[in-house]
């Protein structure tokens, strides 16, 4: 009877400590270095000196390789660091009838993988087919166009928008992609309430697919104080030919615009023309033509043009 309350006692204890023996003799083995067979995941990262742009960067390869028994034990479990190996690294081999997929020489990937994992050594990679689809890749300069939004204070306007430093970028990636795009965007900011001018720097915004040869642009924006100014001018005809004259109703024009301050003095009658193009006359069936406003000092916004149409009537001389 006392024995079977003794065991009773004995055996939780032993399993306990059976356990912790255990674990602790694990724990002891996994800090020595082993050799065995991973699946090590891979992702082949394009950069501007590719000549080729890899379709699907993410990939695996089987290795036989010596690292230490917890980062194989991570990698096992699927739970290892993804390897990441630039694509100028690699040497490819084209695959006789197929276009667009190369064979992967195994001594260039190895000694990416070698650089790429510092903590394990690569014997050798087990996979007899290593093969990877790409497109090709096209340079081009584009604008970078500025979503940075320039609220003002109460009688003060921005002047010439906002400028970037360098105002182009050149991208590399895929012709299709690269076809779609029309310019490099910065990343959206907005300020309010601004009475002096602004500047900073900013990251530009990502695009999926290519790279950009910079990430991001210095910018700046000109904020000044403006007053309202109107001017009545009169309507003159452009590109009209020799032997004709022309008669315009109405013959003058009203002009409201918000004047930087700095350039009140050259906002004159003598130095602002209200025109309309002869050629785009003849072009409108009803006769009746836009106006526009030539030598506007930088900055100078038109909030209107009263009236906005005119008529031109033409005679022979």
């Amino acid at each position: 009877m006392k024995r079977g309350k003794i065991s009773h006692y004995i055996k939780p204890s032993f399993w306990i400590f059976l356990l912790i023996a255990a674990l602790l003799w694990y724990g002891d083995k996994l800090g020595d270095r082993y050799t065995t067979e991973i699946v090590l995941p891979i992702e082949v990262r394009n950069d501007f000196s590719s000549k080729l742009w890899i379709e699907h960067p993410l990939g695996e390869v089987n290795c036989r390789v010596e690292g230490i028994g917890g980062k194989l034990m991570a990698y096992k479990l699927k739970l290892g660091e993804r390897a990441v190996i630039p694509m100028s690294q690699l040497t490819l081999v084209p695959v006789r009838g197929a276009e667009r997929v190369f064979r992967v020489d195994k001594s260039s990937l190895t000694g990416a993988l070698a650089a790429a994992v510092k903590d394990l050594r690569i014997h050798e990679i087990l996979d007899t087919a290593l093969t990877i689809s790409v497109s090709p890749v096209e340079s081009r300069r584009m604008p970078v166009r500025s979503r940075i939004a320039i609220g003002t204070a109460r009688q003060y306007m921005p002047v010439g928008g906002v400028v970037c430093d360098p105002d182009s970028v050149d991208v590399r990636g895929p012709k299709v992609v690269l076809d779609a795009m029309e310019a490099v965007f910065t990343e959206p900011k907005r300020y309010e309430n601004l009475k002096a001018p602004v500047a900073g720097r900013i990251d530009l915004e990502p695009t999926e697919g290519v790279l950009l040869s910079v990430r991001q642009v210095d910018y700046r924006a000109e904020v000044v104080p403006f007053t309202q100014h109107t001017l009545e001018l009169p309507v003159r005809v452009e590109n009209m030919p020799e032997g004709i004259q022309a008669t315009i109703v109405p013959a003058r024009v009203k002009v409201v615009m918000n004047v930087p301050l700095r350039d009140y003095e050259r906002v004159r009658e003598e130095r602002l023309h209200a025109c309309v193009d002869y050629n785009r006359v003849r072009e409108e069936e009803s006769g009746r033509c836009a106006v526009r406003i030539d030598s506007l000092p930088a900055g100078t916004d038109i909030i209107r043009i009263d009236p906005q149409f005119v008529e031109p009537f033409f005679t022979k001389r």
